[in-house]
């Protein structure tokens, strides 16, 4: 009896699926004249979420459906078997590039006991693979593909199946939350340029700020991923931020040793009028004991020699008055030249670390433009 010609609603006994029961084995693929079992696959992919970078871990949902011919059973069909399945799967993900990255997570069908000798997995030639529309908050699935990941080991070759998914990272969360807020405290850090150079408190306090701000801001996007050894994208810019914050910090002790400590300068002030004095003091009555000797020695030459008296019976000796002393370089003066070099750095510095910076983020977004 033909068992393809017959009404599929009529039940078939057990004798009539399986005609030689002793030569049937489950456990062993349904090998016939040598050649291997071909199994067909499709996988129908519901979902994808739970991606985690620091574990590199995510979780599909999916349907799959495998198809192949038993000779061994009279069946008029081929064997076909349906799994639903939710799976948490490992992803090798690299960061060199975070987050302009893109990765590839795989999901891997292999045979785990039967080599290529026997079993042979193939994807249906029809329709092998169906992924409904997933959406995913910071990653967009750009590409699904299938490949054939058959694997040799020592022990044989062994076949496998795998479908790729091709994730691109959004950048718009970064955008607002990483690279604008860092950007704009580094700007703030260059308000110190138009404060004056006294204020050394105020210049002092918004450059420790905004440095310690950006070190937060960077240890906060490093908190989902996972300690790398290499160096990151988002690494590379925010240290170039964090250094920009840095020399507008020793820019001031540039500004704060040309301008001098104004303390000692009043202080100095103030003694001079005291001092000026004892001063002028010792210097003419060292003028005046010089005028003595030279008079002594070369009286008969000078135009108005000393003239000796007597008075009460005392010798008086009267000497030119000497010229007055040189007048003191103001103190006033040197702090303003010094504030005026001051202020010239400062000048200079509204000008470079804007253009500086720029040039900065013009290399690095041209550089990453490509990733987008």
């Amino acid at each position: 009896m033909d068992i393809s010609t017959m009404d599929s609603t009529i039940p078939l006994e057990f004798s009539e699926l399986i005609p030689n029961p002793k030569l049937y084995d489950k456990m062993r693929p349904p090998k016939q004249a040598g050649v291997p079992t071909k199994v067909e696959f499709h996988v129908t992919v519901m979902g994808l979420d739970s991606i985690n970078e620091y574990s590199m871990t995510y979780a599909a949902d999916i349907f799959v459906s495998q198809t192949w011919k038993d000779h061994r059973l009279h069946l008029p069909e081929n064997m076909t078997t349906e799994y639903r399945l939710t799976l948490t799967l490992s992803c090798s993900m690299n960061f060199a590039l975070y987050p302009h990255d893109t990765q590839e997570c795989k999901l891997q069908m292999e045979s785990l006991s039967h080599t290529t000798d026997d079993l042979v997995f193939e994807w249906e030639h029809k329709v092998p693979l169906v992924v409904d529309k997933i959406e995913l908050p910071q990653l967009q699935l750009v590409e699904n593909r299938t490949e054939d990941c058959s694997q040799v080991y020592s022990t044989g070759n062994f076949t496998c199946l795998e479908v790729v998914f091709v994730l691109k990272r959004r950048l718009g969360y970064y955008l607002f939350h990483t690279y604008i807020p860092t950007c704009l405290i580094v700007v703030m850090s260059w308000i110190s340029f138009w404060i004056a150079p006294e204020a050394a408190p105020a210049r002092v306090t918004l450059g420790v700020t905004s440095l310690l701000t950006l070190s937060t801001q960077h240890a906060k996007s490093q908190a989902g991923l996972p300690p790398v050894s290499y160096l990151k994208a988002v690494d590379l810019f925010m240290s170039a931020c964090t250094l920009f914050v840095f020399l507008a910090l020793m820019e001031y002790c540039l500004v704060n040793i040309v301008l001098g400590d104004s303390h000692d300068q009043q202080k100095n002030r103030r003694q001079f009028p005291k001092n000026r004095s004892k001063i002028f003091q010792l210097s003419l009555t060292s003028r005046m004991n010089k005028s003595i000797r030279n008079s002594t020695a070369t009286s008969s030459a000078t135009e108005q020699p000393c003239v000796m008296s007597m008075e009460f019976g005392e010798p008086m000796i009267h000497i030119p008055p000497a010229p007055p002393p040189p007048k003191p370089r103001p103190v006033n003066f040197i702090s303003a030249e010094r504030r005026i070099r001051a202020l010239r750095i400062d000048r200079y510095s509204r000008i470079i670390f804007p253009l500086t910076f720029t040039i900065l983020n013009c290399v690095y977004w041209i550089t990453f433009m490509e990733y987008l």
